[in-house]
C-alpha cells in the first residue's frame, strides 16, 4: 500500500526543521490508559490543544515502504505538554509502517482497523475530541495530570503500543505539533488524506462510474496507483 507515500515524504520532510524532541518507543513508559474516555471540566482544565479557535490538524498514513516508518518512534515540534500556559494550535500526526496485507480490498479492511484505534486509545487527564469530519483534533488536559507529569513522550508511548497491537502494524511514529504555523497546512493535508481514502472506498465498492464525470478524477489524477487501481478493478468484473 503506497498510495499515501507522497504525502509520508512531504510531511516528514516539513518537520524535519521544526523537531524539538524525539523518543524511541518504550513499553514501559506509557501513560495511563483508561477503559473509556473520560469527562474533564472546564475548570479542571489546564488548557486545550487546538482550544479557543486556534488550529488543529489529525490524520494516519499507512506504507509498506519501510524506510519510510524505519522504526518506532515519538516526535514533538514545539513545546511538551508541562511547558505549555495556555489553549495552543495542536496536532497529531500518525505513520504507520505495515506488512504487504495482499489484495486491495484486504488491504483497505486493514486500514480500517489501524485507523480505528485513534478513536480508541483514552489517556487519564487528556480527553480527546476528533472530528472525522473536519480532519481535527481538539484535547483537554486536565491540570492534576500536568502535576502529575504528564508528557508527549508518556501520551505517545500509550498510542504506539495499541497501534501496535495490530499483528498488521511494523511501526508507528506519533508525531506531535504545538503552537506552529505548519499545522494549518496540515489540516488541508488531512483532507487530502481524507479524500484519498473516500476514493479508495469509491473504487473497492465497485462502483462503475465515467472516469470524465467523477467528482473523485482529482484524486485519481494526482496520487500514484490509485487510477491503476481503479482500472484493475475494471477489468476484473
Amino acid at each position: 500500500m503506497e498510495l499515501f507515500n507522497t504525502i509520508i515524504k512531504d510531511t516528514n520532510e516539513k518537520i524535519a526543521g521544526i523537531t524539538t524532541k524525539t523518543w524511541d518507543y518504550d513499553a514501559t513508559d506509557c501513560w495511563k490508559n483508561l477503559e473509556r474516555s473520560e469527562l474533564i471540566m472546564q475548570s479542571d482544565q489546564a488548557f486545550e490543544l487546538g482550544g479557543s479557535g486556534n488550529p488543529s490538524a489529525n490524520f494516519t498514513c499507512v506504507t509498506t515502504t519501510t524506510d519510510l516508518v524505519p522504526k518506532d518512534e515519538i516526535i514533538l515540534c514545539g513545546k511538551d505538554l508541562n511547558e505549555l500556559r495556555g489553549d495552543v494550535s495542536f496536532a497529531r500526526v500518525v505513520l504507520l509502517g505495515v506488512k504487504d496485507i495482499g489484495d486491495e480490498d484486504a488491504a483497505h479492511t486493514a486500514i480500517q482497523q489501524m485507523d480505528f484505534v485513534r478513536y480508541h486509545v483514552y489517556p487519564d487527564g487528556y480527553m480527546v475530541r476528533v472530528s472525522a469530519e473536519s480532519n481535527q483534533e481538539r484535547v483537554r488536559v486536565a491540570r492534576e495530570a500536568v502535576s502529575k507529569g504528564i508528557s508527549f513522550k508518556k501520551i505517545g508511548n500509550t498510542y504506539v503500543k495499541a497501534y501496535k497491537e495490530n499483528e498488521n502494524v511494523l511501526s508507528v511514529r506519533i508525531i506531535f505539533l504545538t503552537d506552529q504555523e505548519l499545522i494549518r497546512e496540515l489540516n488541508k493535508t488531512a483532507n487530502k488524506v481524507s479524500d484519498i481514502t473516500n476514493a479508495l472506498s469509491h473504487i473497492l465498492d465497485g462502483i462503475d462510474t465515467d472516469c470524465a464525470h467523477c467528482a473523485l478524477k482529482p484524486v485519481c489524477d494526482e496520487v500514484e496507483g490509485m487510477k491503476e487501481m481503479h482500472l484493475g478493478k475494471k477489468k476484473k468484473k
